[in-house]
């Protein structure tokens, strides 16, 4: 089920903390709204792990090839495939329904987001750079659903900068398993080549940051959030970037750089340090 992983879900809550400070002045901001976007993450992070175990299910003999994933409870032998399918129901048919309480619409893009990784499992993912478009899709799913979950406008920017970090973490991704693992256990790792993975993870890094920059240098920005100091957040960002590319060229260890960067010291309390400046200047709160 991977539940390190909900923390993906974050970015269903994403449209909601830049659109409080307009919440908050119109009156909007209500313990059941707050409950929604929180049951939106819920049935995200249900409908991301029914898709994990039907990936497990699918690539179970693959994974059994491979020198991690050997380990996973279906790959091992540990949870059988029937229990497997049994669990994946269940998930599935909860994360709907909880998507339904919210709204119909998150629902819909629950159902779209479960759709998506069904392609991807059954034969997108074996399609080099079509398989990173997928996993990008799928975070832009989440900021849609934390959207409708709020009933707020997503900004252009906001848009931008999801996709483009999306794209940076699935390539970055890539390029480390092309390092560390056998060809042969991702059909798409046979057509990436790690020089054009550094190009593309060098051109997303920047277009992310820069995204980012423009956003907080928008009129429109500085006017909603009754700030000019956004831009100085900015370092926060390209430090995670550079940090997560670091990870992503370390060949010597066989886990994830998404699954390191989240115990990685250094990532998480700029991360953590980041995301509280972020939300100390937009809500209006004075920083010592």
């Amino acid at each position: 089920m991977r539940p390190h992983q909900w923390v993906k879900n974050a970015f269903v809550v994403i449209p909601a903390v830049f659109a409080g400070p307009d919440l908050l002045a119109t009156g909007q901001v209500t313990t059941l709204l707050a409950v929604q976007v929180g049951l939106a993450a819920v049935a995200f992070s249900l409908a991301s792990s029914a898709t994990y175990l039907l990936n497990d299910i699918h690539d179970v003999e693959a994974d059994r090839r491979h020198p991690v994933k050997c380990k996973r409870p279906i790959a091992s032998g540990e949870l059988p495939v029937r229990s497997a399918w049994i669990l994946f129901g269940v998930l599935l048919v909860t994360a709907l329904g909880t998507g339904a309480w919210v709204r119909p619409s998150v629902a819909a893009i629950v159902c779209g987001y479960f759709a998506v990784n069904v392609a991807y499992s059954k034969g997108l993912k074996r399609l080099a750079y079509v398989d990173a478009v997928i996993i990008a899709l799928g975070f832009l799913l989440r900021l849609l659903a934390g959207g409708e979950a709020a009933q707020v406008h997503l900004s252009r920017w906001l848009i931008s900068c999801t996709v483009l970090l999306a794209l940076f973490l699935a390539l970055g991704k890539r390029k480390h398993e092309v390092l560390t693992t056998h060809a042969g256990h991702r059909k798409s790792l046979e057509r990436y080549r790690v020089e054009h993975l550094n190009f593309a993870l060098g051109v997303l890094a920047a277009a992310t940051a820069g995204a980012y920059l423009v956003y907080t240098l928008d009129p429109a920005t500085r006017a909603r959030f009754h700030t000019e100091s956004l831009p100085l957040t900015t370092p926060f960002g390209v430090f995670g970037l550079l940090r997560f590319y670091q990870l992503s060229d370390d060949a010597k260890v066989a886990a994830s750089p998404t699954d390191r960067m989240l115990r990685d010291p250094a990532f998480v309390i700029n991360a953590v340090v980041g995301a509280a400046v972020i939300v100390a200047m937009i809500y209006g709160v004075a920083i010592p």
